[in-house]
């Protein structure tokens, strides 16, 4: 997208030249139906988001402390019944599977936890 920007002196949205995107898209992305999904990767500020998004689906993982509390517990991050992402000590099966947007969206910084990958 980067080089049809350059190239299309129209702008990347300009109708006249969208057919061209059709040939470089994957296989699975319809221009017509997908169109919101690709504008969201073809625009520089959504394309991070996009990407996670629709390209590659964002994976999970368990989030757990690098560093214990007061009491030598590690806490962990865990979604609760109201969707809210709440940072303490919980039992291993009361972990949340989240991706590392869910965290960010609460605030909490990926660089603070120990994450594991989970299938």
């Amino acid at each position: 997208f980067n080089r049809f920007k350059r190239e299309d002196d129209m702008g990347i949205l300009n109708p006249s030249v969208t057919l061209h995107y059709q040939e470089d898209l994957p296989d699975d992305f319809n221009l017509v139906n997908d169109w919101s999904e690709i504008v969201a990767i073809m625009n520089p500020i959504t394309r991070d988001w996009a990407h996670e998004q629709f390209v590659e689906k964002e994976k999970k993982y368990y989030w757990v402390s690098n560093k214990s509390d007061n009491e030598g517990n590690f806490p962990a991050l865990y979604k609760n019944e109201l969707g809210i992402v709440i940072f303490e000590v919980r039992e291993v099966g009361a972990i949340s599977k989240l991706t590392i947007s869910e965290i960010e969206e609460w605030g909490y910084n990926p660089d603070m936890f120990d994450k594991e990958e989970v299938e």
